[in-house]
């Protein structure tokens, strides 16, 4: 019943802190899955979803710039969707370039390439529901122009209540409508050598007036500090995924002190009969590396098992490595915390009591 206590405990903690990292890796996937090193933007550009438009222009100015392998342009809109009963949606829309970078990285039906054809765009399978999409070839409209449905992405999260929909800049203009024609939000570009996309925004901010660049890693961080201290949602994630993982290290120290605390008259006999303190610190030190890890170990398994149960649902569980490494130190931390008060209580039991 310990183990199994410390494993609940360990899930809960694990769960909380999988639903945060998941929240970081949703407002950043489609940064970070583009396939670029560097993003050139209007200057003070917040994030992904609030591009300022920028010349079009900017394009060729960014693949004069020595180093640059290929460039090419990304628009970001935020229009209106009609939904089949008659509603409106609220949709953000991502209009690819040629090369379509910053496209859905994987495809449940269709093929990327349809975004170029006229009115046709992309949308992604957990949101069919939310805008009332039942098959590809399907006809809506988006600011009061026809649109086509001709795929379906997989795992596209969107971090606010917009899902997002894709499609080609040309058609994009079309629906954004306070974007000229010859407006983009974002040039992505390609280094010819990942190791020197540091170099290459340097000099993309040196040699063009009017932009910011940034490399992936940057934005993508500056993106996740956006939504995750500087709006209300992502400071409340942080609260509740911060009291989760306190509330489940604090109820796996209280049940590894509550086993100790109901064996206290086994040690207080020991303790009688002459066993060393250092005998019965050892002991129940490794009683709590044995239940703890033991516990750690069954509650992993149960958060992994979530992580796969929630890979293509709206609220994903996802951790890292790091972050994995440093909940099991920080869980066994606060195990061995509660034994070390239980070894506290036991030396401070009066051996004589026992034969009361």
């Amino acid at each position: 019943m310990t183990v199994l206590g410390i494993s609940l405990a360990y899930f809960l903690a694990a769960a909380q802190i999988g639903l945060l990292v998941g929240w970081i890796h949703t407002n950043s996937a489609i940064i970070n899955h583009a396939g670029v090193d560097v993003w050139v933007m209007s200057r003070g550009t917040r994030t992904l979803d609030y591009g300022t438009a920028i010349p079009r222009h900017r394009i060729q100015q960014t693949l004069s710039v020595p180093g640059v392998k290929w460039a090419e342009g990304m628009l970001v809109g935020w229009v209106n969707w009609q939904h089949p009963e008659g509603k409106r949606i609220t949709v953000e829309v991502i209009g690819l370039d040629s090369g379509n970078a910053g496209a859905p990285w994987q495809m449940s039906k269709g093929d990327i390439s349809v975004v170029h054809l006229p009115e046709t765009v992309i949308v992604d399978e957990l949101s069919r529901q939310a805008l009332g999409i039942t098959e590809i070839g399907q006809e809506t409209e988006m600011e009061g122009k026809r649109v086509i449905i001709g795929g379906f992405s997989q795992g596209v999260r969107t971090f606010t209540a917009a899902p997002f929909v894709f499609t080609s800049i040309e058609n994009a203009l079309d629906y954004v409508p306070y974007y000229r024609d010859d407006e983009i939000s974002f040039v992505l570009v390609k280094c010819n050598n990942a190791a020197e996309a540091k170099s290459v925004r340097d000099r993309v901010a040196r040699e063009i007036n009017d932009v910011e660049a940034l490399t992936t890693e940057e934005f993508a961080d500056r993106s996740v500090k956006y939504w995750m201290l500087e709006t209300g949602v992502g400071i409340t994630v942080i609260i509740t995924a911060s009291l989760g993982l306190l509330v489940g290290v604090v109820i796996m120290s209280q049940t590894l002190f509550s086993i100790t605390q109901d064996h206290i008259n086994n040690y207080a006999t020991l303790l009688a009969l002459g066993f060393h303190q250092k005998s019965l610190r050892r002991i129940i030190l490794t009683q709590s590396l044995i239940l703890g890890g033991l516990g750690i170990a069954i509650g992993s398994s149960l958060f992994v098992i979530s992580c796969q149960l929630t890979a293509f649902s709206p609220i994903p569980l996802e951790t890292t490595p790091l972050v994995s490494t440093c909940l099991t130190l920080f869980s066994m931390l606060f195990c061995l915390a509660g034994s070390w008060f239980s070894i506290r209580a036991v030396f401070k039991l009066d051996p004589v009591s026992v034969f009361h």
